[in-house]
């Protein structure tokens, strides 16, 4: 299934992060503990760094693909980084993951910046991503599957979840918020068309195509955001194709598109350090971010799968609720003491999650054929290119706690800033039950571990 024009696109193609160094000294490194103690405009370069840098690297017949403030991505010929970076940058095959084919980049030797190396504090190869599953005709508009009480169908089943249906009913449909999903695209879909949704597509790297969606990830995700906040202004950055990805360029241009809100319904292969970075200068540019909590990965600094705790962003948790309306924090979903923040609990607050062992919750349309298409037919009563999946982890609680906040931007509610958890506090229903998949129960009170404030529904 998957293309070998992919791999050797990339072959003719490598990557690398460039961080400038900050006016300070201040530098991150591997440490991103330090953004506890340091805010983020103290690792922000002198004015003009980056611009100089970016101009260098284009001069040379390189491409800037995402910059922002503390951060640029860099692709060109492996020859070519050769030249600037001091050794090639290639892609190679994820050995540690065989369920399916991931590639990666690595460099045979450290990158340093020939070009003014007096304002680079350090050049990376960054890290892949992996998105948050648990587990080609025209596709229809509809779920091609009886209605099932189990499962939520969308839009209206997540509009009853959130309680959002008096707030649309009063205008508050996300309306003039501008939200970006990080995710590994959008498919024109006739079950978008058919809601009329506002959509576009932006690719984190000129190789990615946009307007495919090979692995259907963000088609589904996009679906729950928008079943929340049917108006809101919804950009898709494209970080992905079948085998690769790349999240921190990815997030990079979401920061440079100037959301109120982004939503990050993935985590890092290994350790991706500057990538929180890149999110605590988003908090401080007053974009709300979240990120899921997983579905068994934390954030140990060891672990292949990695998930995203910054300061500052709002993790989000599981919660099964029942066809009877009972609340369970999810047993497939991640609550854990975060490693590299200490003091830091995950997650902040929940949203709607299946449950073990595939999460069969959510009826969800994805691009006919994809990879999650074709995986998820295996289990979940769909055809392998029919468009439609079912499945729900704490991607699709991200996705529609993303929803959430936008109806809360759109309010007014945290008056420009990012918002917090402590802003959504009373929009959150207590979740006393279950134990998630990393071992935490709920004990008969809320907040807890397990869930943090509750089950996230919209703000009145």
């Amino acid at each position: 299934m998957v293309s070998g024009a992919e791999a050797a696109r990339f072959e003719r193609c490598g990557v690398v992060t460039v961080v400038p160094r900050s006016a300070g000294g201040l530098a991150l490194g591997d440490d991103p503990a330090l953004l506890l103690r340091h805010g983020a405009e103290e690792f922000l370069p002198a004015p003009g760094t980056v611009d100089r840098l970016a101009g260098a690297y284009v001069r040379e017949g390189l491409a800037v693909e995402a910059r922002t403030e503390v951060g640029l991505t860099v692709s060109g010929a492996p020859e070519l980084l050769a030249q600037v970076f001091g050794h090639p940058v290639r892609p190679v095959r994820n050995k540690y993951i065989r369920e399916t084919v991931r590639h990666e980049f690595a460099a045979v030797g450290p990158l340093r910046s020939r070009l003014h190396p007096g304002l680079v504090a350090e050049v990376r190869v960054p890290r892949a991503g992996f998105e948050l599953g648990a587990g080609a005709p025209a596709p229809r508009a509809t779920p091609p599957l009886p209605r099932d009480a189990r499962r939520l169908r969308l839009p209206e089943d997540a509009v009853r979840l959130a309680g959002a249906g008096r707030a649309h009913a009063a205008g508050v449909r996300g309306d003039g918020v501008r939200v970006v999903m990080v995710d590994t695209g959008l498919y024109d879909h006739p079950h978008h068309r058919a809601h009329g949704y506002r959509t576009s597509v932006v690719p984190a790297l000129s190789a990615l195509d946009p307007a495919v969606d090979e692995r259907g990830h963000g088609t589904a995700m996009s679906a729950l955001l928008l079943a929340v906040a049917p108006e809101a202004e919804l950009t898709m950055v494209k970080m992905a194709c079948e085998t690769f990805s790349f999240p921190v360029a990815a997030f990079q241009r979401a920061v440079e598109l100037a959301p109120d809100v982004i939503s990050c319904s993935w985590g890092t292969l290994r350790a991706e350090p500057h990538l929180h970075l890149e999110v605590a200068d988003a908090v401080r540019r007053g974009i709300t971010v979240l990120f899921a909590a997983g579905n068994g990965s934390t954030d140990r600094r060891t672990a292949m799968f990695q998930s995203v705790a910054t300061p500052g962003a709002l993790t989000v948790g599981g919660v099964h609720v029942a066809p009877d309306g009972r609340r369970r924090a999810a047993d497939l979903a991640s609550s854990y003491r975060s490693d590299l923040f200490p003091g830091r609990r995950v997650p902040d607050l929940s949203g709607p999650c299946g449950t073990l062992p595939h999460g069969d919750y959510v009826e969800f349309p994805t691009q006919p054929g994809c990879m999650f298409d074709r995986r998820n037919s295996a289990y979940d009563g769909t055809a392998p290119d029919d468009g439609w999946l079912v499945s729900s982890g704490t991607s699709g609680a991200t996705a529609y706690a993303a929803g959430v906040v936008a109806l809360a931007v759109q309010q007014g509610i945290g008056k420009g800033r990012a918002l917090t958890a402590a802003d959504l506090a009373d929009a959150c229903l207590p979740v006393t039950e279950g134990r998630t998949l990393t071992g935490d129960d709920c004990g008969g009170v809320c907040p807890n571990e397990a869930v943090g404030l509750g089950l996230l529904t919209a703000p009145v």
